[in-house]
């Protein structure tokens, strides 16, 4: 359930000798109805940049893709010329990736790199490390609302909060730091097959796999409640829609850290806030993208 945000994504492709790609163009108006979309489709993994989303397939999986141009263009009226499958022969994208990816640096507390650089880190002292390799899934540390919500988690997390959940985990990124700024236990649910996998092998390389639990889950269908903490990175049609859900799982007075929130929904979001009885305690803004920390009254 995690989605990608605005700037080309840090995504590490995993490609047969050739793939397919699906380019969308999308717009103010649609934007929002393509990302909700894709999420029941199941996918969340793919890059954007500039309006322009891009959907890696396998070559065997041409029907599914196929499905899902058909399905943007009857569904949500998205032109012929908007919207383009083609295949693609593949290069090396190991080594294309390794030429650009480097650590991220959030505030002075944590630090996030792929292996490849943890030999080259430098100022680690005192700091949380958390080591992340790019593989099919969202979260690796350069996308400016991960860092947001990183931030706020850093900002307003206390001795009090021991229990979170992480709705959406993608790579588990905010999990792994949960667990490394004092929680003593989370539960991550993600959608996609590939995020769960990448999670699991994130927790057991990062050592907190005994404070995790990992679910392919959506909020609707786990039974955990009574967090103290609840992480979403996604989008807003996805978090408004779950409000209640996520409302009926905290704690009263317990905390909800949202984002995936562009700056220009967030008086939106703040609406949807304020009609499931959270209180909004802080909004932080990040390049296009706008971060709140919630109290469930």
């Amino acid at each position: 359930m995690s989605f990608p945000q605005a700037g080309i994504q840090t995504l590490f492709l995993i490609m047969k000798p050739s793939y397919l790609e699906l380019e969308i163009s999308s717009n103010n108006e649609n934007h929002e109805a393509i990302y909700n979309h894709l999420y029941i489709e199941g996918i969340n993994t793919f890059l954007e940049e500039n309006g322009i989303i891009k959907i890696y397939f396998p070559e065997t999986d041409f029907k599914n893709a196929e499905k899902i141009k058909n399905d943007l263009i009857h569904k949500l009226n998205i032109t012929h010329s908007n919207i383009h499958l083609a295949k693609f022969e593949n290069h090396n994208w190991n080594k294309e990736w390794e030429k650009t990816i480097g650590p991220v640096y959030i505030k002075d507390k944590i630090i996030i790199f792929p292996s490849w650089k943890k030999s080259k880190l430098k100022n680690t002292k005192g700091r949380i490390l958390i080591q992340i390799d790019p593989k099919m899934s969202f979260g690796t540390g350069h996308n400016e609302s991960t860092q947001l919500i990183l931030e706020i988690m850093m900002d307003y997390m206390d001795e009090k909060d021991n229990y979170m959940l992480d709705y959406g985990c993608g790579t588990g990124i905010l999990s792994i730091a949960g667990v490394k700024l004092g929680l003593n236990k989370v539960i991550a649910i993600d959608t996609n097959n590939d995020a769960i996998e990448n999670a699991k092998e994130n927790f057991e390389i990062n050592g907190v796999s005994e404070n995790t639990m990992l679910n392919k889950a959506d909020i609707t269908e786990i039974n955990e409640t009574n967090f103290d903490v609840i992480s979403a990175n996604i989008s807003i049609g996805v978090i408004s829609a779950n409000l209640k859900n996520i409302y009926n799982k905290l704690k009263t007075g317990r905390k909800l850290f949202a984002t995936g929130i562009l700056t220009e929904e967030k008086d939106e979001f703040a609406e949807h806030l304020g009609n499931n009885n959270f209180s909004i305690v802080v909004i932080k803004e990040k390049a296009d993208w706008a971060g709140f920390y919630c109290i469930k009254k």
